[in-house]
């Protein structure tokens, strides 16, 4: 496991969504919920499985279209412009490596649909799939940060 990350500063699922949603503006992408929910998924995913620790204080959960994070899908305005200068990504937006991961993940993933997401994130024997087959799963449990870190060691981004 590679820990040579600067910090290990953990930020809010919603912090994070609005910064994918800024930094995609830029790019003069639009993404839509189901976009961020999957690309939060990786970042958080990339940053447990790589530098062993949880980016966001928010541990994704198994709904049926895939991983997500909840708290975005109440608190964030998807219909908003977001921008980096913002007051509520100060913090986050002076880390450039996570600045960094955040680009890559928005460069090589965005151009795939949300459906296409969806789908990638319920593949056999990934995360959500070993999760929603847990005895006794109910919608809404957890991911487990172990079926994670397994998954994602190889994820480059």
């Amino acid at each position: 496991m590679n820990t040579a990350f600067k910090t290990k500063n953990q930020y809010d699922s919603i912090v994070g969504a609005k910064l994918l949603l800024a930094l995609a503006h830029q790019k003069g992408i639009v993404l839509n919920t189901t976009k961020v929910q999957k690309m939060l998924y990786i970042i958080y995913s990339y940053f447990l499985a790589k530098h062993g620790y949880e980016i966001f204080t928010e541990t994704p959960k198994a709904w049926p279209y895939g991983p997500v994070f909840p708290r975005t899908r109440k608190n964030v305005d998807y219909s908003k412009v977001y921008k980096t200068s913002d007051t509520e990504l100060e913090n986050i937006i002076k880390e450039k490596d996570i600045v960094e991961k955040f680009n890559s993940v928005i460069d090589k993933y965005a151009r795939f649909s949300a459906s296409h997401l969806s789908n990638w994130s319920h593949m056999e024997a990934g995360p959500w799939d070993k999760t929603t087959k847990q005895p006794q799963f109910k919608w809404g449990d957890y991911i487990p940060s172990e079926y994670i870190k397994d998954y994602f060691s190889n994820l480059e981004v």
